[in-house]
């Protein structure tokens, strides 16, 4: 009987430390953040990319963020009409995966933070995202 009790509560402890890893985690890096590449002109949704939203509605089942934003990058002089069908594309992916369309939150990825990234051919690789943030406050 004394074996159960002390293995409840080391599990109990464990437990509450990956709640713990989790926070500090979070402060020091920030809110988790998952990002998904578009081909070229496109906005549909890769394998590779879907493999990541449902990565990302995994993460908001298990902790519960306050709000989900996502953020559809487009650099200055890029191809504007991509931005609104790319976060068509996660959100519907989101919401298909169980996430309440009522914590999705839109939001731009502003110019100087796109972090500027080159293809094999050349082309920047920065307009062809888009970031799922959790946030544990309402934006």
């Amino acid at each position: 009987m004394r074996e159960k009790i002390a293995i409840a509560l080391l599990c109990g402890v464990a437990l509450s430390g990956c709640t713990t890893y989790t926070r500090v985690h979070d402060y020091f890096y920030g809110p988790p953040r998952f990002i998904v590449f578009f081909p070229g002109d496109s906005a549909t949704l890769t394998p590779d990319a879907k493999t990541i939203v449902k990565a990302a509605s995994d993460r908001i089942a298990s902790h519960h963020p306050a709000s989900v934003v996502i953020a559809a990058g487009v650099t200055a002089g890029d191809n504007m009409d991509l931005s609104a069908p790319r976060f068509a594309a996660v959100h519907d992916a989101l919401v298909a995966d169980g996430v309440h369309e009522d914590l999705i939150a839109r939001a731009p990825i502003p110019g100087p933070k796109i972090a500027e990234t080159t293809a094999k051919d050349g082309a920047s690789t920065a307009d062809q995202r888009v970031e799922i943030r959790l946030l544990d406050k309402t934006p």
